[in-house]
């Protein structure tokens, strides 16, 4: 029981530690995805993005997360749906059909030193 008490305890702590609003998010389990995609990969290791591809309205990307601790894709302006990624795990993205070309900040909201730019094509 003790243990149990500790996690959840453990899972408020992580939260509050990432403060700012409560966002929807899509999990790697959720995805359903694997690896080896034929598709445009992002990685991200070392607590940062690497090289990002330019994507195409619809078009889709495997995220994966090399390091041991959770990490986030999310919109700076809400473009999208963050997407969650637990510690090594890998996770699909696809950007929203109606999304205008142009470049978009994006950032791990657990890590705040982590960012970038993602490119949308016409």
């Amino acid at each position: 029981m003790r243990m149990r008490t500790l996690g959840v305890i453990g899972g408020i702590l992580i939260v509050a530690a990432c403060g700012g609003d409560v966002q929807s998010t899509t999990t790697a389990e959720e995805t359903g995805s694997t690896s080896g995609g034929d598709g445009p990969i992002l990685t991200i290791e070392g607590r940062s993005f690497g090289s990002v591809p330019d994507l195409a309205p619809g078009e889709s990307m495997t995220i994966v997360n090399l390091d041991s601790v959770r990490h986030t894709f999310t919109s700076g302006d809400d473009s999208w749906e963050s997407v969650e990624l637990p510690g090594d795990s890998e996770a699909s993205f696809t950007v929203p059909d109606d999304l205008a070309p142009g470049d978009y900040i994006f950032f791990c909201e657990v890590h705040a030193d982590m960012g970038g730019r993602l490119t949308v094509t016409g």
